[in-house]
């Protein structure tokens, strides 16, 4: 009886530790909520990508066309990649959702960028099956909030081939799962020059409030090879919407000289025009992003360098 007892401590033991040491194939679900839901949650259906049929403005079909479609810069896929991904670290998340967590402050990638996040446990990602070379996940819980930093680095951005991309995707989330603030930046190298692109995305799906704020050092001669444009909106540009209304203001293309800032304001069932209808939306709390605002070498030092981490 008594080694039937130590046989079967044993193996319960064992079970246990090889259960910890599985980073990315979880038996737990991940207590992180998702992003894609709380984004989806917030944002008009008639702007997925998957909306056909409207006649709207040429402003907003660039921004629809480069953001929310199929692309480098579809920032909704990059959400859905981060959910799957702390999904598969599931176990590691649960089993670090208690530690306690320090200030970690990254480098300011934009004018008026200040995003400091409470982190506690690092988990390193197989980067070779995801084609980079470094892929590692921070995340903590503090405060009501989920922290999440997941940078990515291919070694060839410096020699201007990046897919998949060198980037950076920083998260704060609430533990309600009804509201997150995500910092998208991408960095890349061309001709001795690091190029960065930054967008700030803000929803709460119980007010149906979602904010959007983009641009990009680069422009559309930065292209890099094989072809991939990660500028997206390039010259800078916010949307706000309320679930009844959409507004966005700004300079709506990515190229070198960029065009005089332009508004829309455009109903959020189809996006037809709707002239003077977006006084309360007007106000933004996202980042003033425009070309001049971005820094590539800051970019580099937070995806790349990551010394903001090294205690991690």
């Amino acid at each position: 009886m008594k080694n039937s007892f130590w046989l079967s401590l044993i193996l319960s033991l064992s079970t246990g530790m090889i259960g910890c040491a599985k980073n990315e194939d979880s038996s737990a679900t991940s207590p992180i909520p998702s992003m894609v839901a709380i984004a989806k949650g917030a944002l008009p259906s008639a702007l997925e990508s998957s909306a056909v049929g409207f006649t709207i403005d040429s402003n907003l079909t660039t921004l629809k066309d480069r953001l929310f479609s199929p692309g480098p810069t579809d920032f909704m896929y990059r959400l859905k990649m981060v959910d799957e991904r702390l999904a598969s670290l599931a176990d590691a998340i649960v089993e670090c959702q208690d530690a306690a967590t320090s200030t970690y402050t990254p480098p300011v990638v934009a004018t008026g960028f200040n995003f400091p996040m409470q982190l506690s446990c690092k988990q390193v990602v197989d980067a070779a099956s995801q084609g980079v070379n470094d892929f590692k996940v921070y995340f903590g819980k503090s405060g009501g909030y989920w922290y999440v930093a997941e940078l990515q680095t291919n070694t060839d951005f410096e020699s201007s081939d990046a897919e998949p991309p060198t980037m950076g995707v920083l998260s704060k989330i609430s533990e309600a799962g009804d509201e997150m603030e995500v910092y998208q930046i991408s960095v890349e190298k061309k001709s001795g020059v690091y190029y960065s692109t930054v967008t700030q995305i803000k929803a709460n799906k119980t007010t149906g409030v979602f904010e959007l704020a983009t641009s990009s050092s680069a422009d559309n001669t930065q292209t890099i090879s094989p072809g991939a444009n990660f500028s997206g909106v390039g010259c800078g540009v916010s949307m706000k919407t309320d679930g009844t209304y959409v507004y966005a203001t700004g300079s709506f293309d990515q190229s070198s000289s960029c065009p005089a800032t332009a508004t829309v304001c455009a109903n959020s069932g189809d996006l037809s025009d709707a002239p003077g209808s977006c006084t309360s939306l007007t106000t933004l709390s996202t980042l003033t992003l425009d070309r001049s605002a971005v820094s590539g070498n800051n970019a580099k030092s937070l995806v790349v360098d990551r010394t903001w981490v090294s205690g991690l």
